[in-house]
């Protein structure tokens, strides 16, 4: 990736090498912390209190149940410093959306008996029957989430499905990463983690959350 920076790590797991953290990150250029203020410097004091100030006046939590919702979208440069520093305690839908979740949630629970069970025989049916594949880049598959977050403008919120299990965390198989690449293309800026087993909405099915932020000339097909 000649514009951008993939950092990758060593894990024991059977998925292999896994890719951790970020696609499109472009690095920093050489020399310019010399142009920066010094951190101990008032205006940077200054600023930085400004800073934490807005975000904190801008990311009010409201507790709905066992969730936390945002009261603002989540503009993208929040979105990649919350993940960047393995925190998405400050990501959620709005009141509005997981009502419309919870709701919708409560109608798949009354006719199909869990939302697991609604996603086998309907939503993912094609992809769970394919079952695992030696192609490994036929063990996933994207949808846009239906129930997004709230995010900044351009901002779009996608599902990966997985045949294989992923680790809870901020590291994926390279084998996700190269097809979330192959999707959204190296000029896109994406971030991505696998929420612990207890706040998943549905762990019967492995899933990732991606979050991609495009250029403004790019079109792609949902």
């Amino acid at each position: 990736m000649a514009a951008s920076q993939l950092k990758i790590v060593t894990s024991s797991s059977s998925s292999g090498r896994v890719a951790k953290g970020l696609v499109g990150a472009s690095k920093p250029l050489a020399g310019l912390s010399s142009l920066l203020t010094p951190p101990e410097s008032p205006i940077a004091s200054r600023t930085s209190h400004q800073q934490q100030q807005q975000t904190r006046a801008k990311s009010t939590r409201i507790a709905m149940g066992r969730h936390l919702c945002v009261s603002e979208p989540v503009p993208w440069h929040e979105v990649k410093a919350a993940i960047d520093r393995e925190d998405v305690e400050p990501l959620g839908r709005s009141v509005e959306m997981q009502t419309r979740y919870q709701e919708h949630a409560a109608r798949v629970k009354a006719e199909y008996g869990s939302v697991a069970d609604y996603l086998t025989q309907h939503a993912l049916a094609d992809f769970i029957g394919r079952g695992l594949s030696a192609d490994e880049d036929a063990n996933f598959m994207f949808r846009i989430n239906d129930f997004p977050y709230s995010l900044g403008d351009g901002v779009e919120h996608w599902v990966l499905w997985s045949h294989r299990q992923l680790t809870p965390g901020f590291a994926l198989p390279e084998a996700a990463v190269r097809v979330i690449e192959a999707k959204f293309g190296r000029k896109a800026e994406c971030r991505y983690f696998v929420n612990p087993v207890a706040k998943q909405s549905v762990p019967q099915l492995s899933h990732a959350h991606v979050f991609v932020k495009r250029e403004a000339s790019a079109e792609l097909p949902l």
